[in-house]
């Protein structure tokens, strides 16, 4: 102990004797301060399945209360990169103890997911950018719900769950949720003890397997039938991958109510070719170059560059991560327009190059 303190005091004499700015001698004391970003500090880690956890994270100053539904952007270190990515916040709005929870699912090659299961320790600090999203109930949580999720997109609607119980609102809500097994359904045993707290609340779950969705588990009109006979009439959360996204806008479309149904992406459908091909993309303010197919995102690009350019939802959503086109073409992988303009504002996340692109990052 009596080393530590010795440690202590020999950091803060040589940080007094160097030119930093007052945020950095206050860190030594507080290591969430800071006048300019938001931090916070893990203080549990709870396994929800083998490649899922939920992160309890007490944010220091700076932090906005979030709506039920919301996300956040999430930055951590690692190996001395920092790397930003967008997770929804299951815990309720304005919790007594101050912090917040969000909830990650590991995914193959995911970098940042990955850490975040399986690496992340308590006591780490990340960074937090403010609450951001519009999949929230809004007016409508004491009207009858359906919720579809699958995987990972039940993360939103837990959250909104959590809320509405919080509240004592007695819940008319159906909530159909596909996972790939029952031990990888994320909080399958929660929203069974919710359904058993409110008669009202019904939890439908799906296994698809490994493979596509079997048929007698596909989102079609005699499958909401089954579950949900009053579907139509419903206000509806959906969230999960986009054929499921697809198929629900389809029918939500025939039935003439797709003011009722409300989705949430959690990757941008980047379908968009024409116009794509290979080239140089330059980072003028980095001096850095680096080859593009014409396909993948200029993110994705400039972070294999071994840039950190400033994101948040990697959807095209939140406009963080837009930066000025020098010269050249890019393509909007959403709708396939072009932007061509020297000095057009471009949003890096969902555009890709076509041919040689100079930009200010």
């Amino acid at each position: 102990m009596f080393t530590n303190i010795l440690e202590r005091t020999a950091r803060f004499g040589a940080t007094l004797s160097s030119p930093l700015p007052v945020d950095a001698f206050v860190r030594l004391v507080d290591p969430l301060w800071s006048s300019t970003v938001c931090r916070a500090r893990v203080t549990r880690i709870m396994r929800e399945t083998p490649d899922a956890a939920s992160i309890v994270l007490r944010p220091g100053r700076g932090w906005e209360s979030h709506q039920a539904g919301q996300w956040i952007a999430v930055g951590v270190d690692i190996d001395g990169v920092r790397h930003r990515r967008p997770y929804s916040l299951t815990s309720v709005p304005e919790r007594a103890d101050g912090c917040i929870t969000i909830t990650v699912q590991a995914v193959p090659d995911g970098v940042v997911s990955n850490f975040l299961v399986h690496q992340l320790q308590v006591g780490d600090i990340v960074h937090l950018d403010p609450p951001n999203g519009d999949f929230t109930l809004g007016s409508h949580s004491s009207s009858p719900l359906l919720f579809i999720t699958g995987g990972s997109g039940v993360t939103p609607v837990m959250g909104m769950l959590r809320t509405l119980d919080a509240a004592n609102i007695a819940l008319d809500a159906v909530h159909l949720h596909y996972a790939a097994s029952p031990d990888q359904a994320i909080f399958a045993d929660e929203l069974r003890r919710l359904a058993v707290r409110h008669s009202g609340f019904g939890f439908k779950f799906g296994a698809t397997g490994t493979g596509p969705i079997p048929p007698e588990l596909a989102l079609t009109t005699r499958r909401l039938d089954a579950v949900c006979p009053d579907w139509s009439a419903r206000e509806t959360w959906i969230c999960g991958p986009a054929p499921l996204l697809a198929a629900a806008e389809a029918i939500w479309e025939s039935a003439g109510i797709s003011d009722q149904l409300h989705s949430e992406r959690f990757q941008p459908s980047l379908t968009a070719t024409n116009g794509t091909k290979a080239g140089i993309v330059q980072f003028l303010d980095s001096g850095v170059e680096t080859p593009g197919d014409g396909t993948r995102p200029l993110l994705e690009l400039a972070e294999e560059a071994g840039l950190s350019p400033k994101h948040g939802c990697r959807m095209g959503i939140c406009h963080t991560c837009v930066v000025r086109l020098n010269s050249g073409s890019v393509l909007d992988l959403r709708d396939g327009q072009i932007q061509s303009d020297e000095g057009d504002f471009v949003q890096i996340c969902v555009s890709a190059p076509c041919g040689d692109v100079s930009l200010e990052l």
